[in-house]
């Protein structure tokens, strides 16, 4: 079994691959950290959480992670 923590933005693709590797039966997700990238770090979370209820298996723990870029603006069509 591989073990993993995904650091992801969850936007829309990513909260495809978070359902698939949740459902995957050959890995178990430690952990979930998230940051800004396509929408607010605060609707980041929220798609993560969603993503995990939906797939319907185990809870992995949930850390929000940067709210911007270190080196440039964040810029988002999402607010």
């Amino acid at each position: 079994m591989r073990h993993l923590i995904i650091d992801t933005d969850t936007a829309s693709d990513d909260a495809v691959a978070l359902l698939m590797a949740l459902r995957e039966p050959s890995v178990f997700i430690e952990g979930i950290t998230i940051v800004a990238g396509n929408c607010t770090v605060s609707q980041c979370k929220k798609n993560a959480l969603v993503s995990i209820e939906k797939a319907g298996m185990y809870i992995p723990p949930v850390y929000e992670g940067m709210s911007k870029p270190l080196f440039r603006e964040h810029y988002t069509l999402h607010p």
